[in-house]
């Protein structure tokens, strides 16, 4: 299992995640993290994220698992075809992200994928949150689990990946998120988990066994 898990993009290390993914240089973008915005806004957020990966030097596409809701062997037969080294995830709503996962079958496709170590899962903010086995602890403000129900139609889901052990706070040194990094983190501790605080500049990566936190 490789996983390349940051607060902001690639963090410091766009060179860790290129020698981690290996010579191969096509991704998959997934996008679902910013369901909740309007079209526009919504598109001009993945454009800059689709223009970092393309300057990284990877052929990408972006993969909007709405479009696949209830259609898990539809979008299974699409990675397959697609051949990605990476897919990675952008922030945003870590509960929308979860149900997108879940309503499409992306959950079960990754875990199996991983398993084979058939390319490397990347995110960052809740694209990296969502690593852990739940999504319970987080939530503030207008990122909460109402955009479930209101952007999908959908009860939320709590379950995360399980991919890791602790449980990560991203944006950890940006000073408009102290509030909600304290937040997190004192939800997290009363829960008895282990919290890595990610700053802007940090990932944290796993390849087969090691588990590495680059600050």
């Amino acid at each position: 299992m490789r996983l390349f898990l940051s607060s902001e993009n690639f963090g410091n290390y766009e060179e860790v995640l290129l020698e981690l993914v290996g010579s191969g240089r096509r991704a998959l973008l997934i996008t679902s993290a910013r369901d909740y915005y309007s079209p526009e806004r919504r598109l001009a957020k993945v454009s800059e994220k689709m223009a970092i990966l393309k300057n990284a030097g990877f052929e990408t596409e972006e993969l909007s698992l709405k479009d696949y809701f209830g259609g898990q062997d539809k979008l299974a037969e699409y990675i397959k075809g697609y051949k990605p080294d990476l897919i990675f995830a952008i922030g945003g709503s870590v509960f929308l992200l979860a149900a997108a996962y879940r309503l499409s079958g992306f959950d079960k496709i990754l875990l199996e994928a991983l398993k084979k170590d058939e390319y490397v899962y990347g995110g960052y903010s809740a694209g990296a949150m969502i690593a852990g086995k739940t999504i319970k602890y987080y939530g503030h403000g207008h990122l909460n689990p109402g955009q479930v129900q209101e952007n999908y139609g959908v009860e939320p889901v709590f379950d995360g990946l399980g991919l890791i052990d602790q449980y990560i706070v991203a944006h950890a040194d940006v000073p408009e998120h102290l509030e909600t990094t304290k937040l997190y983190v004192d939800r997290l501790k009363d829960g008895e988990k282990d919290v890595i605080l990610l700053n802007q500049s940090a990932v944290l990566v796993v390849d087969g066994e090691k588990q590495i936190l680059l600050p």
